[in-house]
Formats: structure tokens, C-alpha cells, sequence
């Protein structure tokens, strides 16, 4: 009769070592290829929302969504005028998968946090937020958020030249934001929330260093987190001005 041989223990180390070796070297490249899926489900999320924009521009005369101050149901954001366009369905478009938990839950890291507001006692989460100069105003209405100047910076309608270059709606950890010029201060520190309404809400560590942007033309676009000041946010943005000192953990980031 043949004998049955089993594993000696050394054999059993061995194989066990070429396992924990293998999960070594397999595990980044796993986490690697889980945060490409991320940064394409979020760039999806925001090419649906470029044609959210569309639609409602143009139901509207090509103009973007009338200001409103803060008070008003969903703090005179776009959440509320762009809901009959996205539906009670269209949750998940508001959430980058990098997001999982809200400020209230214990979430402090502005590119892992989702931000939350409550319209008609429902809360809604949200990762995205628009570029706060995209706005249309009212007669007499010279302000958006406090900032100057807006009945001359603003983008008052989406048909543009140069669209492809105007940023709409974006990566943010707050419903929006607004550099007056280029050499609105980035955060100091990457971890830790700046509640500033210029570039920091936008200059998040999501997607290696880079967030989704969609366009005024509705392409959409990873952006590297410098570059964020060399976009055309408003009408008299212009890159004359001089670049923010960078803190110290954007100075070795790619431009």
C-alpha cells in the first residue's frame, strides 16, 4: 500500500511565506487599482453633472441659477434648483467614493470628508461643490458670498469662449467656492480644515493629488492641485498676479 505523505512543517512555513510574500507585493497594487476605480466613478459622477448644468441652463435662457443669500432652503446653493433635474434617485452622483463620513460623524480630513446641509428636514451628503462665481444675480446684487465685485466677475450664463477652460463644478469639501485672484492662500496643512471660501475647499488629496473638475463645455478633467490657480474662475481672474508661497506639503507636488 502507497503511503500518504503530508506536509512536514517546514514545507508548511514555506508556503505560508510565499503567501504573506505575495500579499505584499499584490496588496499595493490592489489599493492602487481601487483608487483608479474611485477617481472614474467620481469623474462619472461629474460628467453627469455637467449634464445636469446643461439641462438647466437650458430650460433657463443658458443662465446659471439666480443667487440667493444664505437662509434661504439649502443655504442659496444649487442643491435646490438643480433637484428637479437630478431626483430623489440621484444620490449617489453627489458622492466621490473617496468620501465616506460627514464632520458630524466624526470625519476631519477635508478629502475624505463629505459635507452635509438639511432642506425640508431631509439631510443631504454631498462631495462636490460649484465654482461660487457661476452664478446668475439680480439687479443691484454687486456680492456672491461676500465676494467683490461679482456683478462683474460673474459667469452670469454657461455659453462662454473658452469654456473648456472656466471650472463649474468640482471636487470640494463645501457646497462651493471662489478665489478672488491668484494669490488666494492654499491650505496650510492637508490634513485639517481652512473654512476660508477661496481655493482651500478645492485643494484636496483625493485622487493622488488631483481632483475631477467639469468644465463650463461639460468635459471633465483631473486637475493637479497647483494648476487649481491657473484656471479662469471669473471674468477678470488673469494670471498676472503672483502665486501663493506654497505650504510645505504642496511644495514637491507636480505643477
Amino acid at each position: 500500500m502507497k503511503q500518504r505523505r503530508a506536509f512536514t512543517l517546514i514545507e508548511l512555513l514555506v508556503v505560508i511565506a510565499i503567501i504573506a510574500l505575495l500579499m505584499g507585493i499584490l496588496t499595493p497594487a490592489l489599493q492602487k487599482v481601487r483608487n483608479q476605480a474611485r477617481g472614474v466613478v467620481c469623474k462619472s459622477n461629474l460628467n453627469q453633472w455637467g449634464k445636469i448644468f446643461y439641462l438647466y441652463t437650458h430650460d433657463n435662457n443658458s443662465r446659471f441659477m439666480v443667487w440667493k443669500q444664505s437662509g434661504t432652503p439649502g443655504g442659496g446653493t444649487w442643491i435646490v434648483p438643480l433637484m428637479p433635474y437630478y431626483g430623489k434617485g440621484g444620490e449617489d452622483a453627489r458622492l466621490c467614493p473617496t468620501t465616506k463620513k460627514t464632520a458630524t460623524e466624526g470625519e476631519s480630513v477635508p478629502a475624505r470628508m463629505a459635507w452635509e446641509c438639511t432642506i425640508d428636514g431631509r439631510t443631504h451628503l454631498n462631495s462636490y461643490g460649484i465654482n461660487n462665481w457661476c452664478y446668475d444675480l439680480r439687479a443691484g446684487v454687486t456680492t456672491i458670498w461676500g465676494l467683490p465685485n461679482a456683478d462683474r466677475r460673474a459667469w452670469r450664463q454657461i455659453d462662454q469662449r473658452r469654456s473648456a477652460e472656466i471650472p463649474m463644478f468640482l471636487e470640494c469639501w463645501r457646497w462651493g467656492g471662489g478665489p478672488v485672484d491668484r494669490s488666494a492662500a492654499a491650505p496650510p496643512d492637508e490634513e485639517k480644515l481652512y473654512n476660508s471660501s477661496g481655493l482651500d475647499r478645492y485643494c484636496l488629496k483625493r485622487h493622488g493629488y488631483t481632483i475631477n473638475v467639469c468644465f463650463m463645455d461639460g468635459s471633465v478633467q483631473p486637475v493637479r492641485l497647483k494648476k487649481l490657480w491657473d484656471l479662469k474662475w471669473h471674468k477678470e481672474y488673469t494670471l498676472d498676479v503672483a502665486l501663493p508661497e506654497w505650504p510645505d506639503w504642496m511644495v514637491g507636488l507636480p505643477e
